[in-house]
């Protein structure tokens, strides 16, 4: 009966359109993202005039250029902000700019009224002369030296200096007040804020890069980060629907109550169904991965590559993620009868989207889609290998929790005693359906 019901399962998954919608979608992620923005890593050579850019976590680079984003924001009253992951221009009232030029004061030990002059003195250049601002590429501004000269003659860009005895610790509070100030979503909330740690690569950065690429990441390791990256977005949301499919399937074919009625424990049903999926929906990602594998051999010849990085890496990073998505489908189905699994994943996925915008390029956090859009930053993967490694393991603890309470809902459906139709209470007719088999 349980083989039976495992290979029922397989095929009822395989000739779904769930599944293949979802193999689309990871079929589509794979070319339009990962093997579109395919580079091949080539060893730097000295004397060129770029190498790319880091991310560095010295405040003495993030506090000038950060305090200098704000106070050009600031004195145009024009604030960039990503609220739930969209762009939004914030402007404050009078009041909050009032509240604004304080946290400047603040930052720079300048007085308030200064910023709201210069505030005052640029309002009126823009005016007459019509944009004086430079905006950058992150959607900050740049004042005085980066700016027009007329900006220069109207603004005093020394006020926005950061004081000396300014801590750590305060920098962070003011600038969590001026993103709570803002509406949060902006670049000085915890989610943007090391973006203003970006500076030029040396060419000894980029050559110690490329070492670690080809030493420590055995090539394959670095990219297979990127593949897991991108078919991560994927598979925290897309078995969901796989997962919802399959239990609302039943209700509506009237299956549940046959199934009910056999003698085959509720654990086995479970477990044999919630294996099913999560093998089907893994087997595209491995054969994905071999795919990748390939397409790296190729393209190094003659270097020592690690050729299971893209076998270990989809186990390691990717099947939690899958696991999760599928077990929150699968738990809230039998417990509620409903899709709303679909629902509660898809917040999840959206929120943790934006929120891992901070670790888009390695560093991980508690994500449940872990970011690391780069080929390379190898160094950044193995500082924070033991976060991964718990985020990976608290992930699939918690996705067999899920499973767990699945079970115990559904033997208690089996005996009649919960029904979400009935205000989850004693089901009768089960019970007459459990006394006949």
């Amino acid at each position: 009966m349980k083989n039976s019901l495992f290979f029922k399962e397989c095929k009822k998954i395989i000739r779904s359109i769930p599944f293949l919608v979802y193999v689309v979608v990871l079929l589509l992620f794979f070319i339009a993202q990962y093997e579109s923005d395919f580079v091949k890593v080539e060893k730097p050579q000295p004397g060129k005039s770029s190498y790319g850019t880091k991310i560095s976590d010295d405040l003495k680079i993030v506090e000038p250029a950060a305090v200098k984003s704000l106070y050009g924001e600031f004195v145009l009253n024009s604030y960039t902000a990503y609220p739930i992951g969209f762009y939004k221009n914030v402007k404050l009232n009078a009041g909050q700019q009032r509240e604004m030029a304080s946290v400047l004061s603040e930052l720079t030990g300048n007085s308030a009224e200064q910023f709201l002059n210069a505030m005052k003195d640029v309002s009126s250049a823009l005016t007459v002369n019509g944009g004086n601002m430079t905006k950058n590429e992150d959607g900050s501004y740049s004042i005085g030296s980066s700016g027009t000269e007329e900006a220069d003659k109207t603004t005093d860009s020394s006020i926005g200096t950061v004081k000396s005895n300014l801590t750590a610790d305060q920098f962070h509070t003011l600038m969590r007040q001026a993103d709570k100030l803002i509406g949060s979503g902006s670049f000085y909330g915890d989610t943007y804020l090391s973006r203003f740690g970006k500076v030029s690569k040396s060419y000894e950065d980029a050559l110690s890069e490329y070492n670690d690429i080809v030493k420590k990441d055995g090539i394959t390791g670095a990219y297979a980060r990127y593949f897991c990256d991108y078919l991560g977005i994927v598979l925290a949301l897309f078995p969901v629907f796989l997962a919802v499919a399959s239990g609302m399937k039943d209700r509506r074919t009237g299956m549940r109550d046959l199934i009910y009625s056999r003698r085959i424990s509720s654990a086995k049903i479970v477990l044999t169904r919630y294996i099913a999926q999560i093998i089907i929906l893994f087997l595209p990602v491995i054969l994905l991965a071999i795919f990748a594998t390939a397409q790296i051999t190729a393209e190094y010849p003659g270097f020592e590559l690690h050729w299971l990085a893209f076998i270990g890496y989809s186990f390691g990073w990717l099947l939690p993620t899958l696991m999760v998505s599928a077990s929150v489908g699968t738990m809230m189905t039998e417990l509620t009868d409903t899709p709303i699994g679909i629902v509660v994943q898809g917040i999840w996925w959206f929120l943790g989207l934006f929120s891992g915008v901070s670790h888009i390029d390695g560093g991980y956090g508690w994500d449940l889609i872990l970011r690391h859009n780069t080929v390379g930053n190898t160094q950044v993967y193995l500082d924070n290998f033991s976060i991964l490694l718990w985020n990976r393991v608290i992930y699939t603890a918690f996705s067999l929790i899920l499973i767990v309470g699945t079970i115990v809902v559904y033997e208690r459906k089996r005996r009649g005693k919960w029904n979400v139709h009935l205000g989850f209470r004693k089901n009768p007719k089960h019970r007459r359906v459990k006394s006949a088999a």
